[in-house]
């Protein structure tokens, strides 16, 4: 019988990760100046589909919740929020600030501001399949936000890289790589006996 159906789907992100923790090491120090208040780099997680990388990302994120009091966070699929206003809708709701924000009436640059005169904790925000976002200039104006801090997820490096303007590329060229490669069948295995368990 099945007790949670929870732990079958795509979103579920486990207490305890398995075979992957030199990923998760290597995001835990990229955020890691969120510790001691500042800004962590731009990171760029990439690999083939079911690799983990979402959960790795929500899963090293949530880690870092527990260890800083006071740490916003939010979760945007670009698949679904592809355009300029549906991310920059969703990354303000995830700090309250979107209760009167219309699809007409509100300008995109005043959304970006709202963004840019958030004063309260850090906010880290996972863009996921960030290639499928239709204006990658947003991602410049995130990049300028002092608060935020961006984790992006594609598929292939190359997707995200190849239809940016020189003042973006020249930014996030620099951002911190993450390589996710395919579990093997033995690591399956063991994520499955898990999944079954819960």
């Amino acid at each position: 019988m099945i007790t949670d159906a929870r732990v079958l789907q795509p979103e579920f992100v486990p207490n305890d990760v398995k075979h992957r923790a030199a990923e998760v090491s290597h995001l835990s120090d990229t955020l890691r100046p969120i510790m001691d208040g500042q800004r962590a780099e731009t990171s760029l997680l990439y690999g083939p589909s079911g690799a983990g990388k979402t959960c790795i990302a929500q899963y090293t994120i949530e880690q870092l919740r527990e260890n800083v009091v006071a740490l916003n966070h939010q979760y945007g699929n670009c698949w679904e929020d592809h355009t300029r206003f549906k991310t920059l809708y969703r990354l303000l709701n995830g700090i309250d600030k979107a209760f009167d924000i219309h699809r007409q009436s509100t300008p995109k640059d005043e959304m970006v501001e709202r963004l840019r005169e958030y004063d309260g904790p850090a906010y880290v925000v996972i863009l996921d399949e960030v290639d499928q976002l239709q204006d990658k200039s947003l991602l410049y104006d995130l990049y300028r936000v002092p608060k935020l801090t961006m984790v992006l997820i594609t598929n292939r490096e190359e997707d995200v890289f190849k239809e940016l303007d020189d003042r973006l590329n020249s930014r996030l060229k620099t951002c911190v790589r993450i390589k996710f490669g395919h579990y093997n069948i033995k690591q399956l295995v063991t994520i499955l006996e898990d999944r079954a368990r819960w």
